[in-house]
């Protein structure tokens, strides 16, 4: 993979107040290193997003080994993070798709409606017409599905993203170690989005779950040989958007939560107060608002003790499956 900046890296200019107008040039690793650093570098270290070399002389091969010893830039799919989790890039993207852009903002826009519309058609037409004729499952289709339904998860945060002018820096999978548990999609926090659209951005993909169900379930009434097949992939569409909708650290309802509840991290802030019996007996002795409050943070950590299981059992169905 070409050079990306590594996570917690800054990169900006600064005048020296008092001496003279010169604008220097720096960047900082997430240790707080601070380098000087000249107007060319500093130019292609703003377009390193990993989808083209380094616009300098050789494209930077003879600078990239002190970048990256630097903990600058890093050029490798898997990311290493300090906590628990890793990352794979699969894909960088960077500048290559516009935000803002109409299609984008009409595709975001018409998304939980129609999403909703199609997943209780599916529902309705799968109660009132059976389940169509065909029962025999493929095991290679329902994956593939499946893995299909992963990603355009993510596309549909993708989507929102861009409609609202997010910066998307790249899409992969989630890592417990190097066992894969989920994907996500990197983006820079945009501070000036309204409550709806980080609401939309955080449920996006939800919704996109909800219309692939949808999808299917119509299609298992066509009946085809593969209606059977249908109806598990569409079954667990459902399950991966209920599964998402965990107000649990990591997942989309959890983002959503905080939103709604005006905090940057209900997961830390719910652990934080149902921790401490002192915080937990003030808020028992606040009346209907801390009982609220209470309900809502004992809801966000069971499910992230829900979430924990449900990752202990993927981890073990994937150490069954290889041996």
């Amino acid at each position: 993979m070409y050079p990306i900046l590594r996570e917690g890296v800054s990169i900006g200019t600064f005048q020296y107040e008092g001496f003279d107008d010169t604008t220097h040039y720096y960047i900082e690793n997430a240790d707080g290193e601070g380098f000087e650093i000249g107007r060319r570098l500093w130019d292609a270290l703003l377009k390193a997003d990993g989808t083209r070399p380094l616009d300098l002389p050789d494209n930077g091969r003879r600078i990239l080994p002190k970048l990256k010893k630097h903990g600058l830039v890093c050029t490798s799919r898997f990311v290493r993070n300090d906590g628990i989790y890793n990352r794979f890039i699969l894909l960088p993207i960077g500048n290559k798709l516009q935000a803002g852009k109409l299609i984008f903002k009409a595709i975001n826009a018409t998304l939980p409606a129609v999403s909703l519309f199609i997943f209780a058609l599916g529902i309705y037409l799968i109660k009132s017409n059976g389940s169509g004729g065909g029962y025999n499952f493929n095991l290679w289709v329902y994956y593939s599905l499946l893995t299909l339904s992963i990603a355009l998860h993510e596309v549909g945060h993708i989507v929102a993203g861009l409609a609202y002018g997010y910066r998307i820096s790249d899409i992969g999978v989630l890592l417990l170690g190097i066992i894969p548990v989920g994907a996500y999609v990197a983006h820079e926090d945009k501070k000036d989005a309204s409550n709806a659209e980080r609401i939309q951005f955080a449920l996006a993909g939800i919704e996109v779950n909800l219309l692939i169900a949808g999808i299917c379930l119509i299609l298992a009434l066509l009946y085809c040989p593969l209606s059977l097949t249908m109806i598990w992939v569409g079954n667990m569409n459902v399950a991966l958007a209920g599964i998402n909708l965990l107000p649990a650290t990591g997942l989309d309802g959890e983002s959503a939560l905080s939103t709604i509840c005006g905090v940057d991290n209900i997961g830390e802030l719910a652990k934080k107060w149902l921790l401490s019996k002192r915080r937990r007996q003030k808020l028992l002795s606040s009346g209907l608002q801390g009982y609220a409050c209470f309900c809502i943070f004992s809801i966000t950590l069971i499910s992230k003790v829900i979430l924990w299981l449900l990752i202990g059992l993927n981890i073990v169905s994937v150490f069954f499956n290889a041996f």
